[in-house]
C-alpha cells in the first residue's frame, strides 16, 4: 500500500491584524491586499490579481460596532479596464524600456488607485505584527507602493484610477467605456432570404427576428460607474451578530471599510484580514491579465 504524504507546507503569513496610527481617525479604511501581503511577507505581491480575502472583527469591540465591507465587482468590465490601462502604460513606456534594455527597478509593478472619495476620508489601514520579546503591536509603515504614471501628449504627468478622471489621472473605467460604445442600428435587410420559396415565411416574423434583440441587454454606450459591490455588514451586538465576511473575490485586493471609525478597542482598530491559501506565492490570486 502506497504511503500517504502530506502536501508540502508553504510558509506565508495569510492572516494579518490591521490598525491605524496615522493621526485623526478617518471614517473609512481601504485594505490594500497586495500591500498587506508584501509588507508582512517581505516579497512583492502584484496588484494585478484576483485576491480571495475575508475580513473579521475582533470580538472584544464594544457592542454596536459595525462596518460595511465593499470590494470591486468581479466583472469583465473591471478586468478589461485594468488590462487596457496596463496595455496603455506598457505602450507609453515602450521606448523608455527599450532604451533601458528592460532593466527596470527590481520591484516595479503596475499599480492603479482605488479612486474612492468618501465623506470623512478614506485611508489605507496598516498591517500589524508583534515584536519579538515584548509582543508589542507594531504597524508596518515601510515599503514603496507608488501608483504608476505616464506622461501624456501635453507633457502632463497622469496616474490611473478606478475613480473619476482629473487633470492628473485617467479613469480606467471611463477610458475602457469610451473604447466599446456599441451601435444598435439593424444591419440585416428587412426581408429574409428565399421569401418566394418557403410558404410559411412571414414578414412579421422576419421583422421580429430583426427587431427583438437589436438592442443589447445592457446600456450600449455606457458601462456605468457602479463597479463596487457590498460584500456585507459586520456588526457586534447583544442579539444577532456577524463577525466575518467569509472569503470573497477582491480584484486588485482592494477592500473598502465604510464606517470603520466604530472599530476602536484599546485605542486600536480591531479588525483582521485573511487570504485564502493558493499557488500564487502561497495565496489564491489568479491573474487579471490573462
Amino acid at each position: 500500500m502506497a504511503r500517504r504524504t502530506s502536501k508540502k507546507h508553504y510558509p506565508v503569513q495569510r492572516t494579518t491584524g490591521l490598525t491605524w496610527t496615522g493621526g485623526p481617525l478617518p471614517a473609512n479604511f481601504m485594505i490594500d491586499g497586495p500591500k498587506v501581503l508584501s509588507q508582512t511577507n517581505h516579497r512583492l505581491y502584484r496588484q494585478s490579481r484576483y485576491y480571495e480575502m475575508s475580513v473579521t472583527l475582533d470580538t472584544d469591540l464594544p457592542d454596536g460596532s459595525t462596518v460595511d465591507v465593499y470590494a470591486l465587482a468581479d466583472t469583465w468590465m473591471v478586468q478589461k479596464a485594468y488590462q487596457m490601462a496596463k496595455m496603455a502604460w506598457d505602450e507609453s513606456n515602450a521606448e523608455e524600456k527599450k532604451m533601458l534594455n528592460n532593466r527596470l527597478a527590481r520591484w516595479n509593478d503596475f499599480r492603479v488607485d482605488h479612486g474612492l472619495v468618501l465623506t470623512g476620508g478614506i485611508e489605507d489601514v496598516l498591517a500589524t505584527n508583534f515584536l519579538k520579546g515584548s509582543l508589542s503591536a507594531t504597524p508596518f509603515f515601510a515599503g514603496e507602493f507608488t501608483r504608476s504614471t505616464v506622461v501624456d501628449q501635453t507633457g502632463a504627468l497622469r496616474a490611473f484610477s478606478f475613480g473619476a478622471p482629473t487633470a492628473s489621472r485617467y479613469s480606467i473605467i471611463e477610458e475602457y467605456d469610451a473604447s466599446g460604445n456599441t451601435s444598435t442600428d439593424p444591419t440585416v435587410p428587412a426581408t429574409g432570404p428565399y421569401s418566394g420559396l418557403l410558404p410559411n415565411l412571414e414578414a412579421g416574423a422576419a421583422a421580429a427576428l430583426q427587431d427583438q434583440g437589436n438592442e443589447p441587454p445592457y446600456d450600449a454606450n455606457d458601462i456605468g460607474q457602479a463597479i463596487w459591490i457590498k460584500v456585507g455588514t459586520l456588526h457586534l451586538g447583544s442579539g444577532r451578530q456577524r463577525t466575518s465576511t467569509g472569503f470573497f473575490t477582491a480584484p486588485c485586493g482592494f477592500v473598502a471599510l465604510k464606517g470603520a471609525d466604530t472599530l476602536i478597542g484599546d485605542n486600536q482598530v480591531e479588525i483582521s484580514c485573511e487570504f485564502k491559501r493558493g499557488d500564487y506565492k502561497g495565496v489564491h490570486a489568479p491573474s487579471m491579465l490573462e
